[in-house]
């Protein structure tokens, strides 16, 4: 069956099992979660959530991108969330330790990437920690925001403190 035949027929198969429910558009957690788009990565389960407890952004390589600061404005301010947990993992794609990942991107596409910053990085502890910090500091957080990273052995599921959760600085 096709990917998209599939997915249509499992959403046929996941609303006749009656198992959807009507949850409120704020998360019950106050909490969002940045996290890589990796498909090892089962967020709700490996962090105890449930569907309506967190709002689950994800992103390559978990950074905290223009894109995401766009989505946590919209849930902190709009939707109530005050804490953010940072989730890199282990063995990540975006782990560029030689810096050539541009350089890789244009043998596979067969032509040069486009000039971006991919957010690449050595070591996905530092990156986490360094996207808490940016996090700390971002002009639009809101009152009460509270931020904590972690790093996520795909192998092993476990997960590793990196950025024991802070409070954000008051907003000047």
């Amino acid at each position: 069956m096709p990917p998209f035949d599939a997915l249509v027929a499992a959403n046929r198969a996941y609303v006749a099992s009656g198992a959807h429910r009507d949850l409120p558009v704020r998360p019950v957690r106050n909490l969002a979660v940045v996290t890589c788009m990796d498909s090892r990565i089962a967020a709700f389960p490996t962090l105890g959530l449930e569907l309506g407890d967190a709002h689950v952004i994800r992103v390559a390589g978990a950074r905290v991108t223009d894109d995401v600061r766009r989505s946590l404005a919209l849930s902190t301010h709009l939707l109530g969330t005050r804490y953010v947990a940072v989730v890199g993992h282990t063995d990540c794609g975006l782990a560029d330790p030689t810096g050539d990942l541009p350089e890789r991107l244009a043998e596979v596409m067969g032509h040069p990437a486009e000039p971006r910053d991919w957010h690449s990085f050595t070591d996905v502890a530092e990156a986490v920690r360094g996207d808490c910090e940016d996090l700390l500091g971002w002009p639009d957080r809101p009152e009460g925001f509270e931020v904590g990273g972690y790093v996520l052995n795909v192998r092993t599921g476990e997960l590793d403190e990196v950025a024991p959760p802070r409070p954000a600085p008051p907003v000047a």
